[in-house]
């Protein structure tokens, strides 16, 4: 069960995440997204915003969103069920969030 979870709550991150010398909403919110017009092959093609293409590496995900899994989580505020393609926040204006 932990690796089920481990790999779906993967943090959504690119190669220019890793790398501080590049630009990155994602790290340093406002300071631009290197990927966009860099090296991004193998990066987002769908849900991407003009501010953020990186990818969630969880390969798990996208077979679990195609089978419309739901997630069920348990939190201080009691127990509910997610749908899996509700899971995740698209970056929108706000990648870092």
């Amino acid at each position: 069960m932990a690796t089920t979870a481990g790999n779906l709550l993967q943090r959504t991150r690119c190669m220019y995440f890793r790398v501080r010398r590049c630009r990155c909403n994602k790290r340093e919110p406002g300071s631009g997204c290197g990927a966009i017009n860099g090296m991004n092959r193998g990066l987002a093609i769908l849900g991407t915003s003009e501010h953020c293409i990186a990818t969630n590496p969880s390969d798990m995900n996208v077979a679990m969103a195609a089978l419309e899994a739901t997630v069920h989580v348990r939190g201080p505020k009691g127990e509910r069920s997610i749908p899996l393609g509700d899971f995740h926040v698209l970056p929108g204006n706000t990648p870092q969030a």
